[in-house]
């Protein structure tokens, strides 16, 4: 599906480095793969053994990627071209380790627009789309993600600000917006950035879109922008955004920390703590949300902001010395998620 697989990704696949180590020596060594390490870039790519070998057991999923005229079978040399294929397989391993069906015989066929497909949550990537939508081959979307109750036009920014077009990103959320209508189910799509770690969170929130002003910087093409750091203590957070339960399981918990609740219907707070000091639910790192919190505390110079112990850091620095940050325990709040809807 990859074309090229970033060498980086195979530790995180198979989860040893040690295996990893041996795996890739043995395909490299019965001539299923090779290695393309140029222009910075140390990936793989399948020769024709591999291609052969993978059609022939798992024909449904992978003719699309490896026959014809399909990107992914007939691999660039120029980095621009390869790095876009990394981007495209860091989302599909995040996704995929987070319990997502990627797969093509696992997914409802487009035909009939983005379906719903019950409780599980589904990955489309771009190349399975863009093909037959002109308007948005431009845009920098790596692909859609489905849940039962959401949709995420979804970007992977890897270590620097990617390339920003409001317009064709704009058309990008008009074009899924459609495809959500067709397909009978949902009717808005959100957003959900990808990048490396939590630390790169800072540089987007202060982005200014740069000298030409075509890097990201927040804007108002989609309602709210989550940011997610491809590491393994975000999980918390994709199950927040998954699973709509779960984030009204959440909000309830945190609802006890909240001593006058605010009851007005567009406040940024949710009310005051014990120390009547505004109180603010930081913990989906929804951009536009912090941009606007920024905003509000910048006026009244105090605040207290709740969010994840491994967001803590980035958060304090964003907010600056007078606010105070209180952190909730990853690990505990993903046990209390795994208890179930009702305790």
């Amino acid at each position: 599906m990859s074309g090229e697989l970033p060498a980086g990704l195979v530790g995180e696949i198979v989860e040893s480095e040690s295996y990893a180590a041996a795996l890739i020596t043995r395909l490299k060594k019965e001539n299923y793969i090779s290695v393309r390490n140029a222009g910075g870039y140390k990936g793989y790519v399948l020769r024709g053994k591999g291609k052969r070998y993978l059609l022939e057991r798992y024909e449904d999923d992978l003719s699309f990627f490896l026959s014809g005229s399909a990107q992914t079978n007939h691999v660039k040399s120029e980095p621009e071209k390869r790095l876009r294929l990394y981007r495209m397989s860091e989302v599909w391993v995040f996704l995929w380790k987070m319990g997502i069906e990627i797969f093509q015989s696992q997914k409802p066929d487009l035909g009939n627009g983005f379906e719903k497909s019950g409780k599980k949550a589904v990955y489309y990537g771009s190349l399975e789309y863009k093909e037959s939508a002109e308007a948005i081959k431009g845009s920098r979307a790596c692909g859609v993600l489905l849940t039962g109750d959401t949709a995420y036009v979804v970007y992977n920014t890897m270590a620097k600000r990617m390339k920003w077009a409001q317009k064709m990103e704009m058309a990008m959320r008009t074009w899924t917006e459609r495809m959500l209508l067709i397909g009978g189910g949902l009717r808005q799509a959100d957003s959900l950035i990808l990048g490396n770690t939590m630390d790169f969170l800072l540089e987007l929130l202060n982005s200014d879109g740069g000298v030409r002003k075509n890097l990201y910087q927040v804007d108002d093409v989609y309602e709210h922008y989550y940011y997610i750091p491809r590491t393994d203590n975000a999980k918390v957070q994709m199950e927040l955004l998954l699973t709509s339960w779960k984030r009204e399981k959440i909000k309830n918990l945190l609802a006890t920390l909240v001593k006058y609740p605010r009851r007005k219907q567009y406040a940024l707070s949710e009310g005051f703590d014990k120390d009547m000091q505004l109180i603010y639910f930081c913990h989906e790192l929804d951009m536009r949300h912090l941009c606007r919190i920024k905003q509000e505390i910048g006026w009244k110079q105090k605040g207290t902001i709740i969010c994840l112990d491994y967001q803590a850091n980035v958060l304090r620095a964003y907010f600056g010395e007078g606010v105070r940050v209180r952190e909730l325990n990853t690990d505990k709040i993903m046990e209390y998620l795994t208890k179930g809807r009702d305790e």
